[in-house]
């Protein structure tokens, strides 16, 4: 085996290595975006929920609610509501069960709220639940 046949073997092995490292480079970033998913997935979640928030605060200040003279109250309510979601959006946790648990409390809180203060509270409600499914879906987030 001559000196040229090395230099062609070396070369070979330098071009598979470099492939093999940026497959593996690949695979690996692919890996650490799914592992971080979640909570990208349940902040963006987190969001359509404040959109939410804040088509109630609208109707709140167009007068839809039953108890016209509990609007300030009803408005910190929803702003309450606000609060809670951003303490649970900083929520750093890649366990879907916990993200899951902490905004079905928060929303069955926001759901029995609309149905006792707001004008036609269960429609708004159930328009609300349903607007956030779809996109609980669209996340992805009802495969985990």
């Amino acid at each position: 085996m001559g000196q040229n046949d090395l230099i062609i073997m070396a070369l070979a092995v330098l071009v598979v290595g470099v492939i093999l490292y940026k497959q593996i480079n690949k695979v690996t970033q692919n890996i650490t975006i799914e592992d971080e998913n979640p909570n990208l997935a349940y902040s963006k979640f987190c969001g359509e929920i404040d959109n939410q928030i804040d088509i109630l605060r609208q109707i709140v200040l167009d007068n839809g609610i039953l108890y016209p003279d509990k609007k300030d109250e009803i408005l910190e309510n929803l702003s309450d509501f606000s609060k809670e979601l951003v303490f649970i959006e900083s929520l750093n946790s890649k366990d879907s069960t916990k993200w899951q648990s902490k905004l079905f409390d928060l929303l069955s809180r926001v759901d029995d709220f609309v149905e006792l203060n707001f004008i036609n509270g269960k429609e708004i409600a159930d328009k609300v639940k349903n607007s956030l499914k779809t996109e609980f879906n669209r996340l992805g987030l009802d495969k985990g």
